[in-house]
């Protein structure tokens, strides 16, 4: 039988990097976690099983640490175009380096009003994200955050659905709302300061979830990247992911108690998955 490899890449996931930078009086901190992926000339590999165009995936681990020591982690859209840059320029049989990076939050420990120089807390599950592509000629980049957990008692229903034979859901104008997001968007100026447009991104993110009423998850969704294109102008695309959460109303009249819409049965599973990428007009 005729054999041909059609796709293929390889590479290094879950490298793990924390990095300082001390001044004199304050230490900034941070921590990614890293994926590199190659595609190239190595089908000899699978074929014959020649290692000769192979880049070992401890040679990535180690490549990450020292590309954060010769250019430090300033942003992550920034280390990963160095990482992707490297990946890309130093090995003829490499056609495309892809880097994903997701940063660790963590905020700077209050004490008395002031900022600790050294002391951190952690963010929760929430990671800001982006990637790069190198390929020839070529460098694409994207920016974005996932595990950004968001909630609300009320201002939020879901009414007028599709019913059929197996429809047991009951419409609703008051309902708990919950999801965790995980948004994308590409990044066409590659030296922009796209951490600064995260903060903005997140920040209309969270004013829409909490001050407009949602009919669904879909239409809350929609008014999110409306309300980051009003204020990024850099942005022309936002794709968005925001599984609907349930918390269910307890069954109480089996203990012989009413529940008055205040018990509720956080559901981790089954759960809805509501996405969209979203693009301006034109």
């Amino acid at each position: 039988m005729s054999l041909k490899i059609t796709e293929q890449s390889y590479g290094k996931g879950r490298v793990c990097l924390s990095h300082i930078v001390r001044s004199e009086d304050r230490h900034d901190f941070v921590q990614v976690i890293v994926e590199v992926a190659l595609e190239g000339d190595f089908d000899a590999a699978y074929t014959d099983g020649d290692n000769s165009n192979v880049v070992p995936t401890d040679t990535m681990k180690n490549t990450v640490y020292a590309i954060a020591r010769e250019h430090g982690v300033g942003s992550i859209e920034t280390f990963a175009s160095h990482l992707a840059s490297h990946f890309f320029n130093s090995f003829s049989q490499v056609s495309k380096a892809t880097i994903s990076v997701e940063e660790c939050l963590w905020q700077r420990i209050d004490i008395e009003g002031a900022s600790h120089p050294h002391s951190f807390v952690g963010g929760g599950s929430e990671r800001n994200t982006c990637r790069v592509v190198a390929s020839e000629g070529v460098k694409e980049l994207s920016s974005g955050l996932l595990g950004l957990q968001v909630l609300k008692t009320t201002e939020s229903g879901f009414e007028g659905f599709h019913r059929d034979q197996y429809t047991t859901l009951n419409p609703t104008s008051d309902r708990i709302f919950a999801t965790t997001i995980t948004a994308s968007w590409p990044c066409a100026d590659p030296d922009r300061d796209w951490s600064a447009t995260r903060a903005n991104v997140r920040k209309k993110f969270l004013e829409v979830f909490a001050t407009t009423f949602s009919p669904s998850v879909q239409k809350t969704l929609r008014d999110m990247a409306d309300a980051v294109f009003a204020v990024c102008p850099e942005i022309d695309e936002v794709s968005l992911n925001m599984p609907n959460q349930h918390h269910l109303l307890a069954d109480m009249a089996k203990l012989n108690l009413e529940n008055h819409n205040d018990i509720f049965v956080p559901t981790p599973e089954p759960f809805g998955i509501i996405s969209a990428t979203v693009r301006r007009d034109g």
